[in-house]
């Protein structure tokens, strides 16, 4: 496959036959990222035998996304390392992403004391691991470990708000960002719950 345009391949990944990846780190891609597009940071430790792995078989052709050209080019490398078809290549971040016409898929940080103002208003999905529950959730959110999420997304709304917490802000920025493109209104707390239980916030005991 030849080297193509943006547009072009945003139409191949609306087809699956390829796939973007966002090679920011998680804390840039919740904030913004091509739509449809997904996370995988880059770091220069086998990083393209990583995406290979987690490909699990399949070796579709892939696209970068990275805010600088050095990053990208590295990343480049790498996947084609890995015997990785690499027909796309964007460095120019997300200005330069919307300046050529792109959706761009957001989710907005809030903090743990706007959620505590506003927890009437939002559906709270708790995406830690049944153990670290013992620290107490709060109050009146959904459990739902990350790992499960796709199995059990029929049980969110669309239409209602969702705040997404973690431990501390990592593993929710990747969910909130995921579900964001899957058509939800989504919020990432900012610090999760380890704010939440530091600013003294009510927790309910599982």
């Amino acid at each position: 496959m030849a080297s193509m345009t943006a547009q072009d391949f945003m139409n191949q990944v609306q087809q699956g036959s390829v796939i973007l990846l966002d090679v920011n780190p998680p804390h840039a891609y919740s904030k913004a990222h091509p739509a449809g597009s997904y996370n995988f940071p880059f770091h220069r430790r086998q990083w393209g035998q990583e995406v290979k792995r987690a490909l699990n078989g399949q070796n579709p052709p892939i696209g970068i996304f990275a805010e600088n050209s050095v990053i990208a080019q590295s990343a480049k490398d790498s996947l084609e390392e890995a015997g990785i078809t690499v027909p796309f290549v964007f460095d120019q971040g997300v200005k330069g992403w919307e300046q050529a016409g792109l959706p761009v898929a957001r989710v907005h940080d809030l903090t743990v004391d706007e959620l505590l103002q506003n927890l009437d208003n939002y559906i709270v999905v708790d995406v830690r691991e049944s153990y670290e529950l013992r620290s107490g959730i709060i109050p009146g959110a959904i459990s739902i470990p990350m790992g499960q999420l796709q199995a059990r997304m029929s049980e969110l709304d669309k239409a209602k708000p969702h705040a997404i917490v973690c431990a501390s802000g990592s593993r929710s920025a990747s969910v909130a960002a995921w579900l964001s493109q899957q058509g939800f209104n989504v919020a990432n707390v900012v610090g999760g719950m380890s704010l939440w239980i530091g600013a003294r916030h009510p927790v309910q005991r599982t």
